[in-house]
C-alpha cells in the first residue's frame, strides 16, 4: 500500500509546538468582536443604513386603506373659498355637514390656537365639534425662551375635541420624516401622536386612555405610497355637497392643507425634492399602520450589537476553518444571509441597521488571510528547517541532506522538502516491512493519525465497514464507524484519540462496537526506532463478537438458573418450614394453592428458557402454511385468558391465503406470546386488534401482521432492550422474566422476517412482524397440495 500524503494537521505529535496563528486568532477574534460590538451601538453607520432603509420602504408599497378619507384644502378650495386662513364658520359649515355622517373620527389638522375676534366662528366651529363627539384636534410643541412649550388649541375648542395630538414629526441627520414618536410628554402632561389619537377615537377610546409610553416610544412611520398615494377629496367638494355624507360612513376622516404655499411639506423616502409630502398625508400613513397593525420598530443598540457581533462570529469562524476560496464563498454567502435576515426583519415590522454587519463582514476576509498567509510561510520556514536539523530516523545519503545557504528562499524550501520526502518514504518501507507478519488486521498510522499502510486482513475488515482503504484515511474517518466506548476515561476528548496517547512501553486496548453491533478489540502500541525516535502507531483490530457473545449467553444461563429457577424453589422450601409450625402454619388449601403456584412458576420459567433455547437452535421443521390459520390457532389458545380479563381478541385477515415456509409449532408459539403480552397489558375490558395484510415488497410477496393493545405503553427509552433475553422494560406490576419477546425476535427472524414496535405511553403499543411468503407460482401448487391432501 503506497504512502499516502494527507492534509490532517499533527494534533498528536507530542513534540507539537502552540502554533502562533492560533495565538494571534485570539487576538484577532477579539478586537474583531469589540469593532462590531462598537459599531452595532452606534445603532447604525447612519446614511448607508437610511439608503437600505429606504429601499425597503420603497419595495413595500402597498394600496391606499380604503377607511382613510383626506379632505384636503388644495388649490381649488382656495380659489373658491378665498385667502388662507379661512373664517371659522366655514370649518364649522364642513363639520356639520360630516356630523350628517356616520365617520369613525375626525381628525383636524388645522391649529387654533388664537380665538377669532371679530365673528362668532369660535361658537360655531366649538358647537359643530361638540356636536360630532368624534373630532381630534392637533397640538404644536414649540421652542420657546422658556424651552419646549405646547401650543394648544383655543379652550372651548379644546373642551368640545373628542381628543389632542401632537403633530411632531422626526427628523433624521440626512432631513427626511422617517419616524414618529407615538407619544409626547412635558411635565405631567402627555399627549399622543395625532394619529394615534384619531386612532384611539375611532375604537371609542377616551382620552383617559392614552398610551403613557415616554419620549423614547420612537416608530418607523410604514409609507404606503408616494405624495398623492391616499385618498383624497376637495373640501370645496364636500362643503358645496358634491361628496353625499354617505362616502364618510365606517371611515376615518382627516382635514389638511394640501395646496401649495399653505400646506407644510416634508421629505419622506418617497418623496422627491420637485413633489413633497403634506403633513395631512404623513398622518394618514401612520393612521394606515396603526389599523394595519404596521408599526415598524426600530431595534434597540444593543439587539443591533448582537446582530451585528453575530455576523461577525460567523465570519470569523469561516475564515479559520474554510479554506480562503471556501471562506471567500462563505463571506458572500454571509452577506446575502444578512441581507435576506434584514429583509425578513423588516416585513416582520422590525428594522435593524444591516450596514455595520455587511463592513465587519466584508472586512475580514482580506484582513485575516493576510495574517494567515503570514503565518504559513513562517511557519513552513520555521518546521521545515527544525525537520533538517533533527536526528533522521532513516537517512540513505547524508550528503543530500545538505541545503546551501546561499541558495534563494524558494530553492531551500524545495531542498528541505525533497530530504522531508526521502525520510518519509523510508519509513514507509521500514513499516511496511514489518507489517507483513502480523497475525491480526493491523493499521499503521504516522503520528498525525494518517494511515499509512494496512495488512490484507485490515483492507478485508476496512471494506466489510464500507471504508475505501485506497483512499488517504485518518484516524477519524476509520473510527467513525465505530461507536463509543460504554465507559471511556475520556470524558473531554474523542475516545479514539486515547489510541494515539499511549504512554512509552505500554498497550492501549480499547472495546468496542461498530456501525453494524460486531464487538472489536482495538489494541494500539507506540512504533519506535532503535535510538528510540517516535516512529507511530501500531493498531491492531480483534474481532470477539462470537467469544462476547458466547459469554453473554453463558452469563445469561448462569443468572437464570442461580436466580430466577431458585426463587420459586426457595418459596417452596419457606413455605414448609412455615407449615412445620403450627403457629405459621398456612390452613390446607391456602398452603396448597402457595406451593401450585410456585410450582407452576417454576414449570413456566424452564418451558420459556427451553422455547427461546430451541427457537436459538438449526433444528427447525419446515412446512407450508397459511398464515390466518396460525394466528386463528394462536388466538384460540389464548381464548380462556381473554376471556378472564374480559378482553377482546379481533382478527382481520386478508380474503386469500398467505402461504408461508415456517415451524408451525414454533410460529404458532410467537403470535401466542405476542397476543398473551397484548392481553395481559391490555385493561380489563379492553381490545386486542390483530391486523394482517399481504404486501409486496423488493424480495417478493409477504405478510405483515400488526397486533396493537390497549396498555400502558413503552416509553422510548426503554424499547431497545425489549427483545434483549432476561430484560424487560417497565412491567407495570406484571409477571415475567423478559423471555416471551426474545423468543418471538428469534423465531420470526429466523424465518427471514422483522419485528417492530410502535408504542406511546398512555396510548398502547403495536408490534408488527413482517414474513416473506410464498411466491405466486409455488403458493399455487402448495394450495393445490393442500386441497389434495384434505380429499377422504
Amino acid at each position: 500500500m503506497p504512502l499516502r500524503s494527507s492534509n490532517v494537521p499533527m494534533i498528536f505529535s507530542q513534540q507539537r509546538r502552540q502554533s502562533p496563528l492560533k495565538a494571534e486568532w485570539r487576538i484577532f477574534f477579539l478586537i474583531m468582536l469589540a469593532c462590531a460590538a462598537v459599531l452595532g451601538l452606534m445603532n447604525g453607520l447612519g446614511q448607508p443604513d437610511r439608503f437600505i432603509y429606504d429601499a425597503l420602504i420603497k419595495s413595500a408599497q402597498r394600496p391606499a386603506n380604503e377607511q382613510i378619507v383626506i379632505i384636503a384644502i388644495d388649490n381649488p378650495s382656495i380659489a373658491a373659498l378665498g385667502r388662507w386662513p379661512w373664517k371659522r364658520t366655514v370649518h364649522a359649515e364642513l363639520i356639520n355637514r360630516l356630523n350628517q355622517s356616520k365617520a369613525k373620527a375626525i381628525g383636524i389638522d388645522i391649529i387654533f390656537s388664537e380665538p377669532e375676534v371679530q365673528s362668532d366662528g369660535d361658537t360655531r366651529l366649538t358647537h359643530a365639534i361638540a356636536s360630532n363627539q368624534r373630532v381630534v384636534l392637533p397640538l404644536l410643541i414649540e421652542h420657546t425662551a422658556q424651552g419646549l412649550q405646547p401650543t394648544l388649541p383655543i379652550p372651548s375648542l379644546m373642551d368640545a375635541a373628542h381628543n389632542v395630538g401632537h403633530t411632531h414629526f422626526v427628523f433624521d441627520a440626512d432631513g427626511l420624516v422617517r419616524s414618529i414618536l407615538l407619544n409626547e410628554t412635558l411635565g405631567d402632561a402627555s399627549w399622543p401622536q395625532f394619529s394615534v389619537a384619531v386612532y384611539q377615537t375611532g375604537m371609542r377610546k377616551t382620552p383617559s386612555d392614552r398610551m403613557r409610553v415616554g419620549h423614547d416610544n420612537r416608530e418607523l412611520i410604514p409609507f404606503a405610497g408616494p405624495p398623492g398615494h391616499a385618498i383624497k377629496v376637495s373640501y370645496i367638494d364636500v362643503l358645496r355637497g358634491k361628496i353625499p355624507p354617505g362616502y364618510f360612513d365606517g371611515k376615518y376622516v382627516l382635514i389638511g392643507a394640501t395646496a401649495s404655499g399653505i400646506a407644510t411639506m416634508f421629505p419622506t423616502p418617497l418623496t422627491t425634492k420637485e413633489r413633497l409630502m403634506p403633513g395631512v398625508e404623513i398622518n394618514a400613513n401612520v393612521l394606515a399602520g396603526l389599523l394595519e397593525k404596521r408599526g415598524i420598530q426600530p431595534a434597540t443598540k444593543w439587539l443591533n450589537a448582537l446582530v451585528t457581533m453575530s455576523f461577525t462570529c460567523l465570519a470569523l469562524f469561516a475564515c479559520l476553518y474554510l479554506s480562503p476560496f471556501k471562506a471567500l464563498g462563505a463571506t458572500l454567502v454571509l452577506i446575502g444571509l444578512i441581507a435576506l435576515t434584514n429583509y425578513t426583519l423588516f416585513m416582520l415590522e422590525l428594522w435593524v441597521p444591516p450596514a455595520a454587519a455587511i463592513l465587519m463582514v466584508i472586512s475580514i476576509y482580506p484582513l485575516w488571510n493576510w495574517r494567515r498567509l503570514e503565518a504559513t510561510l513562517f511557519y513552513l520556514s520555521e518546521e521545515l528547517e527544525r525537520l533538517h536539523y533533527n536526528n533522521a530516523m532513516v537517512l540513505r545519503d547524508k550528503s543530500s541532506a545538505v541545503i546551501a545557504q546561499d541558495a534563494d528562499f524558494l530553492e531551500r524550501q524545495i531542498a528541505a522538502i525533497r530530504i522531508a520526502g526521502d525520510r518519509a518514504r523510508d519509513v514507509h518501507q521500514f513499516v511496511s516491512d514489518s507489517l507483513n507478519n502480523m497475525p491480526d488486521a493491523t493499521l499503521v498510522l504516522s503520528q498525525a493519525g494518517e494511515l499509512l499502510m494496512c495488512n490484507l486482513k485490515a483492507q478485508l475488515q476496512l471494506a466489510q465497514m464500507g471504508v475505501d482503504y485506497q483512499k488517504p484515511l485518518t484516524l477519524k474517518e476509520i473510527f467513525s464507524h465505530f461507536q463509543a466506548p460504554p465507559r471511556s476515561p475520556i470524558h473531554d476528548q474523542i475516545w479514539y484519540n486515547t489510541l494515539l496517547q499511549t504512554p512509552t512501553c505500554e498497550t492501549m486496548e480499547v472495546e468496542t462496537r461498530d456501525k453494524s453491533g460486531r464487538e472489536f478489540l482495538i489494541k494500539s502500541t507506540a512504533s519506535r526506532m532503535a535510538d528510540g525516535a517516535m516512529l507511530g502507531w501500531i493498531i491492531s483490530l480483534i474481532d470477539v463478537t462470537s467469544l462476547r457473545a458466547a459469554e453473554r449467553r453463558r452469563e445469561e444461563s448462569l443468572n437464570f438458573i442461580s436466580h430466577d429457577l431458585r426463587v420459586p424453589q426457595s418459596s417452596i422450601l419457606a413455605l414448609i418450614q412455615l407449615q412445620k409450625n403450627p403457629s405459621t402454619a398456612f390452613a390446607a388449601d391456602e398452603f396448597l394453592n402457595r406451593v401450585e403456584k410456585s410450582v407452576e412458576a417454576t414449570l413456566h420459567l424452564a418451558e420459556s428458557f427451553v422455547h427461546l433455547a430451541k427457537a436459538e437452535s438449526s433444528g427447525y421443521q419446515l412446512q407450508e402454511s397459511d398464515f390466518s390459520s396460525m394466528l386463528a390457532e394462536a388466538a384460540d389458545s389464548m381464548w380462556a385468558f381473554a376471556h378472564a380479563r374480559s378482553v377482546t381478541v379481533e382478527i382481520d385477515t386478508p380474503a386469500e391465503d398467505a402461504w408461508l415456509t415456517v415451524d408451525r409449532s414454533l410460529m404458532i408459539r410467537a403470535l401466542g406470546n405476542l397476543l398473551s403480552n397484548a392481553i395481559k397489558f391490555s385493561p380489563e375490558g379492553g381490545r386486542v386488534r390483530c391486523e394482517a395484510q399481504s404486501l409486496m415488497t423488493a424480495e417478493g410477496p409477504a405478510i405483515a401482521c400488526s397486533i396493537h393493545d390497549q396498555g400502558p405503553g413503552i416509553a422510548v427509552s426503554k424499547q431497545s432492550m425489549i427483545f434483549s433475553p432476561f430484560l424487560r422494560a417497565d412491567d407495570h406490576g406484571q409477571d415475567g422474566i423478559g423471555l416471551g419477546l426474545a423468543f418471538v425476535k428469534m423465531v420470526v427472524e429466523r424465518h427471514g422476517g422483522t419485528i417492530t414496535l410502535d408504542s406511546t405511553v398512555g396510548k398502547g403499543s403495536t408490534f408488527t412482524i413482517m414474513l416473506p411468503c410464498v411466491a405466486d407460482d409455488e403458493e399455487d401448487q402448495v394450495s393445490m397440495n393442500h386441497q389434495e391432501g384434505s380429499k377422504p
